[in-house]
């Protein structure tokens, strides 16, 4: 097993649970802006300081606990927003337990989580009134809803009282305080006791629920503020949704331990507007964001005629770099401006993104830090930081965070293993998965696959789940492959798997979704975006060891099955392209090079048993190697996926 041990660079505040470190924080920050927001993408812009924002959390908790739901749980669900940020305060900084809950969940899976959990309460935007007048019937724990929205009267329900307005509960609590009620201002909080209950990605019968400590959450802020820093009054959009721990930890806890300004996005459409209009120092986002910059820049350079000219000044201000001269900023300018031209930090995490795109922007003046977690670690574990740099690495363990390798190798592949205050108590009513994934020495294993590269940095291999293992024991990650794909512009995204061959060995596939808008802007036909994926195709293979090559592909504009958090769910993207070969009776191979979307009318409806085996051979991989494969374990076609 290889170590890797953390350091701390920077003095870290001391606090015990949450709501000693929002409160130190008011009191720090006082009177500087918190928050800035739109109640709606075309309305005027609020603003919140620490000190008014510490004012709401503490009559909001005052009005829930007089509400009786002291140590209840309870669900928040709706828009990233300031109403939604000082409700999830509310209830983890001294109320009960939040239930963050995915705002693009179907009404049953949300029914089916509010049962599940067995909340008290909801709070929620008006578009999911219809849900929770349904669940008050469905769910018999259920016993109040409280509606966000600005503005609105409580109504009555039939089964849960009144629907009570998030503002008038405010107002309640302003009350309640000024009469001396001090129920949560003195509640006791233990470091030990859950705040929050998190589901991961899947369906409802199969995401677990990870029940994360007091001290799990605070312990990540303290491992963060031990390797970053950035100034009082950074600027950050809050984009990812707030039920994902990546932008709860990250995003909103961690910006108020520093003292950050939280401006939140109107809506993935406005990025870049809101990126202008609030003058952006910082966002934190998945790989899929920041390749859409980079290839929006390169669009625009490419339009202007300027390749040749940018190159030559990153050329230029790497070498004056050398020489302690920072020209990037200036020199870049133009560039600079289309983000509101103070944009100087990425957080980037849930997924790998190409190092040239790194690279790139560090080029021009924008440090993008890659950073690596899980919902059970809650969830930063490692990163790159202000003192350690490594473009396709996730750099070192967070400070008081133990990162091991499952191998005796030295650079070797192995399982990823994680100690420290941030692992969780475990899943939510399920003492058997949780015994899995820790084990008796307290490691939480992952699931991943990495390796420590020279620099001591990590590298993040695969998934477990997902890895191919061929005939001749060599093991394939298709996330390696992948993450070779988003250099192409034109691809949008991308699904590599293994597949089952006559022989009993598996070859590796692929399935490419094109970029249509990318295709109507440069004038080209599906035939040209074919032939280009082809040559792509050819490239990557080259660059490649043969057995990891991609024997046969096909091409898409459906968009892949994600979960809410964009991640491939493999498992079922899987399914669907087998269901769709069984359906027309072929082979994958038989349709290499083509649109899977017009299978019917591609090629003719072959019984499998009577194709010729020399069709199945197109397009293979030549290399001695190629046929290096076996059966994988589990789940056909013969890839395994991961959520």
């Amino acid at each position: 097993m290889q170590i890797m041990t953390s350091k701390t660079y920077y003095k870290i505040r001391p606090f015990s649970n949450l709501r000693e470190m929002i409160r130190q924080s008011v009191a720090l920050y006082g009177n500087l802006p918190a928050f800035r927001y739109r109640d709606t993408p075309n309305g005027e812009i609020q603003r919140r300081t620490y000190r008014e924002l510490g004012s709401d959390v503490d009559a909001l908790g005052t009005a829930l606990m007089s509400l009786g739901l002291q140590d209840t749980k309870i669900a928040v669900i709706g828009d990233n927003s300031y109403r939604w940020c000082i409700s999830h305060l509310a209830i983890v900084n001294g109320v009960g337990v939040s239930v963050p809950l995915d705002k693009l969940l179907k009404k049953d899976e949300v029914l089916s989580l509010l049962e599940r959990a067995e909340v008290s309460a909801a709070i929620f935007d008006p578009s999911f009134a219809d849900i929770m007048h349904e669940a008050c019937d469905k769910v018999p724990s259920l016993k109040v809803l409280i509606q966000m929205k600005p503005g609105v009267k409580d109504e009555p329900t039939e089964d849960c009282g009144d629907m009570i307005c998030l503002d008038s509960l405010l107002a309640k609590g302003r009350a309640l305080l000024e009469e001396g009620n001090d129920s949560f201002l003195n509640r006791d909080i233990d470091p030990e006791q859950i705040a929050s209950l998190l589901f991961t990605s899947g369906t409802t019968s199969m995401s677990k629920g990870v029940l994360l400590r007091n001290r799990n959450i605070t312990e990540d802020i303290r491992a963060l503020a031990g390797v970053v820093r950035f100034p009082v009054g950074t600027r950050m959009l809050s984009i990812l949704p707030l039920h994902h721990t990546f932008e709860n930890t990250c995003g909103l806890f961690y910006g108020l331990y520093m003292g950050a300004c939280l401006c939140v996005c109107d809506g993935l459409r406005y990025i870049q507007k809101n990126m202008v209009e609030y003058k952006i120092n910082l966002l934190i986002g998945v790989p899929a964001l920041f390749e859409s910059f980079y290839n929006k820049v390169w669009d625009s350079i490419r339009k202007k005629g300027k390749e040749d000219t940018i190159k030559k000044v990153i050329h230029l201000t790497g070498k004056l770099r050398k020489f302690k001269i920072d020209l990037r900023r200036p020199l870049f300018k133009s560039i600079h401006k289309a983000f509101g031209g103070q944009f100087r930090i990425g957080i980037c995490g849930a997924a790998p993104i190409d190092p040239e795109i790194i690279r790139f922007f560090d080029q021009i003046g924008v440090r993008i830090i890659q950073g690596y977690g899980l919902t059970e670690t809650a969830p930063v574990v490692a990163g790159c930081n202000d003192r350690v740099f490594v473009p396709g690495t996730v750099g070192h363990p967070l400070s008081g965070i133990t990162i091991a390798i499952d191998t005796e190798t030295d650079g070797g592949e192995g399982e990823i293993l994680v100690k420290g205050p941030v692992v969780m108590q475990g899943y939510y009513q399920d003492d058997a998965a949780t015994q899995e994934v820790i084990d008796a020495e307290g490691w939480f294993h992952t699931g991943d696959v990495g390796r420590v590269d020279e620099h001591g940095c990590l590298v993040i291999t695969g998934r477990l789940k997902s890895m191919i293992v061929l005939k001749s024991g060599k093991k394939v990650f298709p996330e390696e492959i992948e993450q070779l794909v988003t250099r192409y512009s034109f691809i949008k995204e991308s699904l590599v798997f293994g597949d089952d061959v006559d022989e009993g060995d598996v070859v590796i596939n692929a399935k490419f979704v094109l970029d249509a808008d990318y295709m109507k802007r440069e004038g080209l036909s599906e035939e040209e975006m074919a032939s280009r994926l082809d040559q792509a195709v050819q490239e990557i293979n080259r660059e490649i060891p043969g057995y990891k090559g991609i024997r046969s592909y096909v091409y898409s504009f459906q968009e892949l099955i994600k979960t809410t958090t964009l991640k491939i769910k493999r498992p079922n993207e899987i399914k669907r392209i087998q269901e769709t070969l069984d359906r027309a009776k072929v082979r994958f191979r038989q349709l290499t090079g083509k649109n899977i979307d017009l299978l019917d009318s591609l090629c003719p409806i072959v019984p499998l048993e009577s194709m010729n085996e020399s069709e199945a051979q197109a397009n293979p991989v030549e290399d001695d190697n190629a046929s290096d494969s076996s059966e994988p374990k589990e789940d056909s076609p013969s890839a395994k996926g991961s959520n």
